[in-house]
Formats: C-alpha cells, structure tokens, sequence
C-alpha cells in the first residue's frame, strides 16, 4: 500500500471536488484527489448533464472562476473549423442550442478543460491524483476523536492518504458516512424546520432519484433498435405515484404536486420539445451539418422504486437499475413512441442510435449515474426552505452578513422514491453562510459538493453546476486558510470570517447579489429551471 503525507485531501473528483483540489492547488497547499472514474467533474462530465444555470448567469452572479470556464467553453467551439454560432433557443453562444441550459456541450470537452485545469500542478508535483480508486476506510485520530487521520483507497490505487483538511467531494457524501459523522438524507419532517413544502413525517429513504443519461443520434436514416431489454415491458406499462401519465410517455411532472405536462418529441422555432431539451450537437450551428446528439436525462429515466443511499440495495445494484430503465426507455424511443402530430406514421423513431462515441463509454451511457441528492452533513447552520423562499411581493435577494457566495436555481425536485412528490418552486437569489460548510461534530472535514448543511428542499437549489462549483471552490479556500490559521473550522469561522471574505471577493467570488442583476428578466420562454 502506498502512503501519501498531503496537507488537503479531496474524496471524490465531482464538479465540487475537482474544484476545491484545483482552488487549494492555486493557494499554494500540497493536495491528493480520489478519483473514480475517467472523467473529473462529476456531474458536467462522468454523469454527462449539461451545466443547469440560474436566469441571470450571461450577466454574472457566480463566481469567477466559473464565468471563465462557461468562456471558454464557447472559445473552443467558436475556434472549430466549420462552427457557427446560430442559437437560436437562449441567449449566448450555445453550442448544442439546447433549451435547458445557455451552454449545452459535449461533456468530453468539459473534462478536457478539467484535465488541462489540473496538469500543471500534477507536473510538479504539488496534487497527486488517485484514478480509478475510491474510499475505502476512515481513520478517526485516536488522540483527537473530532478529526480525521487518515482515508485509504481501493481500486487501481491501494494507498493511505493522510492529510491536516479532508474535503468530501463525492456525490453522495460517502467520507462523511465513512467518518461516523450525523448527516441528513432524505425529507426531514416539517416540524424540523418550520418548512412550507415538508411533509409531515420525515423520510430518510423518501430521495430524489437518479438517473443513468445516455446519449442518442438522430440520424439520416432507421438504424436498427437494440435488443428488447428484460425489464422493458415493466416500466412501458409503469406509473408513478401521484401522477396520471405512463412513465414511457411524452408527458413530464409539471410544476406542481400531480401536474402533468406536454412536450413534443420534436419541435421546431420556440415550442419546447424533448430531442432539444438537452441537445448538445446541434445541426445548424456547423457550416456542414453535424448529425445532432442529445443528452437523454428526462423526466421518463428517473429511477423512482428505490433510494440510492441507505436502501436496502448497494449502490451498484441501483445504479445498474437506472441503467436498465434508460435502456427501456431507448427502446421504448425507437420502436414503441408514438411519433408526434400522427402524420408521419407509424410508432417508433429508429433514426435514434446510441451515440457510443460522446460519453467516453463504449455502449452510449454516462461513466456514473447521475446523483441530485447526497447525505448533508449537520452542520452548525442549516439552511432552510424559509431562508430562499419566494412568499410573493417584491422580488429581491436574500443578503446575509456571512455569505461566502451568492447562488439561484428554483427549488427543483423531481418526484422522490417513496411519497412520489416532487415540485419545481420558485425562490429568491440567495447566498450560503459559512455556517453551512462547518460540521458540529468535525474539526476537519469540509464538504464540497452536494453536502453542505443544507435541508432536503434547499438541497434541491444548490445541487446544480454554478452551485456546486461554488461550494467546492469555497471548500477549498476554506481548508488552506484553516491550515494557514493553525486552527478549527469552527473557531476560524469565529475568528477569521471578514479576512476569509476578503480572500474570497479577491479570488472574484461575489459575496453578494447585485440587484440590477436580479431585476433582469428574459423574454425568452425556452430559459427554463429543470434539472
């Protein structure tokens, strides 16, 4: 077994934890990052979701770091042979002209970037990246029992990593549960928050469901459809609970408890359909067409019979669940869909082919199912529902003395793996205090991704891109000033908040939101918040 000696150790190469390495990294730390799978970032690249973003992001309101890379993004397309920006859908350049997000692109370009974020500080040195490895087992220091000593690794990489900071960047808040720590999961109860949208009794296994994406072609021609999946004829006939549409159906959730929504297969000018939702190669944006891909993570391959964390089922048992539902639902696609407005015959698009060629896999599918919701650890602060909530009147931004970062994205839940409720319900722009990053029972875990202090619902309006990436970024800065201030989490809160501030607008990390930015508002009907 091999033994690293680092000073921040990050547990998961998520969008959050790809981050916090590289931000830590940039203030000068020693680092060592577990990573997984192929791709580094999680949710942008291995889960293949194209970044979801609040209303105002063309005009700021993330950190800058961010920003950088949404330019970037656009700078390697616009530097294409043969691309040209004709997006239509959103504002900005928009290279698969997608409608849920201003930047749908291909995922292996996002972890291009990652990779080229990261490389200097692996050649010299300075981060150690463990791929292809996960945790294992937590060391709890035996002089100390508030701190963790140590992690080791299995996979390609047998190792002991110690560290002075340990950062939990997986999706699923897997070194918090590996530490002992309390965490939350699930719906806690409304008498537990006060919370509007609560339900009465709590719920650990009452999750948002994940979803397997895969990656389809639409092509010329009809290509022949993949082999009958076993389970196909379960979900083609499956409802959800609360709802009275087929799962196999071109209706969705709506915004609401039990409203159910239309949408085109396909759709041309602004109607909002399925093939564009979260198309990422677009035919018109290139000077000799491209055949187009989009991104299959609709509402109709959320995996709804089980929770992914703390279900009586491993997680791979899960996991391999979605991906056999995301494979009915190709099926389903290509021979079974009733093809839209009934003039063009018959059931079934076969011109939809597995795009083996997008996702770094051999089959079509993402490297790792896509999680929404992790454990979240109990913190000295939660945040609440009552805290972003839109009530009605004015429509302005949450501030707070504390804040480390301004975040937005409407309280988005999809239908949950026990009641079925979900809701997609609008909020304030907010910000995060630091309370949310500082555990009550741990002197030096920091999360970094999904798992800050956080309830169920808030869960659900932190957990996209700019968000994410936030929190990381902030974990990040956090654990090097720890380590510079030779002390707690907690007591550097106390301590060292308005210098932390400081630290964190010099690195172009809003700490606040600025209202012009707020009161904007597009006319576009296709700028939607649904993820």
């Amino acid at each position: 077994m091999n033994l690293y000696r680092v000073e921040i150790a990050v547990i998961g190469a998520s969008l959050g934890g790809v981050i916090a390495a590289w931000r830590a990294c940039v203030l000068g730390k020693r680092v060592a990052l577990v990573a997984e799978f192929d791709w580094l970032g999680g949710q942008l690249t291995s889960q293949a979701v194209p970044p979801d973003e609040h209303r105002a992001i063309e005009r700021g309101g993330a950190a800058a770091s961010y920003l950088e890379f949404r330019r970037q993004m656009r700078a390697h397309y616009s530097a294409q042979s043969g691309f040209v920006d004709r997006t239509a859908l959103t504002e900005g350049c928009n290279p698969g002209d997608g409608w849920v997000s201003r930047l749908c692109i291909e995922p292996a370009v996002a972890a291009t970037y990652f990779e080229a974020l990261l490389s200097p500080y692996v050649a010299r040195g300075q981060l150690i990246i463990l791929r292809r490895s996960t945790l294992q087992a937590t060391e709890i220091d035996t002089r100390n029992r508030r701190r963790i000593a140590a992690i080791s690794t299995v996979g390609a990489h047998t190792a002991r990593v110690e560290a002075a900071v340990f950062i939990d960047g997986t999706d699923s808040g897997e070194l918090i549960a590996s530490a002992g720590l309390k965490f939350r999961i699930g719906k806690e109860a409304q008498a537990a928050f006060g919370e509007l949208d609560a339900p009465t009794a709590s719920d650990e296994n009452d999750q948002q469901p994940v979803t397997y994406v895969v990656a389809l072609r639409r092509c010329a021609t009809a290509g022949v459809p993949i082999a009958k999946p076993l389970a196909y004829d379960f979900w083609r006939d499956y409802k959800l609970p609360q709802y009275p549409h087929p799962l196999f159906s071109n209706r969705a959730p709506g915004g609401t408890r039990g409203e159910s929504i239309h949408l085109p297969f396909f759709a041309e000018g602004q109607t909002l359909d399925w093939w564009r939702y979260r198309r990422i190669v677009c035919a018109h944006n290139w000077h000799s067409p491209r055949a187009e891909v989009s991104l299959v993570n609709w509402a109709q391959n959320d995996y709804p019979l089980q929770p992914f964390i703390g279900a009586t089922k491993a997680q791979a048992e899960i996991s391999d669940a979605a991906k056999a539902l995301s494979r009915c639902w190709v099926y389903w696609l290509q021979t079974d869909a009733p093809r839209d407005g009934g003039t063009l015959g018959g059931r079934g698009y076969p011109e939809l082919q597995l795009a083996t060629d997008m996702l770094g896999t051999t089959d079509g599918f993402a490297q790792q199912v896509y999680i929404r919701e992790s454990r979240r650890i109990v913190g000295v602060e939660t945040l609440r529902q009552n805290d972003i909530c839109f009530a009605g009147g004015a429509f302005d931004a949450v501030s707070r003395d504390d804040s480390v970062g301004v975040v937005w994205y409407n309280m988005d839940i999809h239908p949950t793996t026990v009641s079925g409720h979900g809701v997609n319900a609008k909020v304030r722009p907010f910000v995060l205090p630091l309370g949310v990053f500082i555990a009550a029972d741990c002197d030096n875990l920091i999360p970094g991704c999904k798992n800050i202090s956080v309830t169920h619902l808030v869960n659900a309006a932190t957990r996209v891109h700019p968000s994410e990436w936030l929190i990381g970024e902030v974990a990040g800065h956090l654990a090097s000033g720890v380590l510079d201030a030779k002390t707690t989490l907690a007591e550097f809160a106390r301590e060292h908040l308005r210098a932390f501030q400081a630290a964190l607008t010099a690195a172009g990390i809003p700490l606040q939101w600025d209202a012009l930015m707020v009161a904007h508002r597009s006319n576009n009907p296709a700028i939607q918040d649904t993820n």
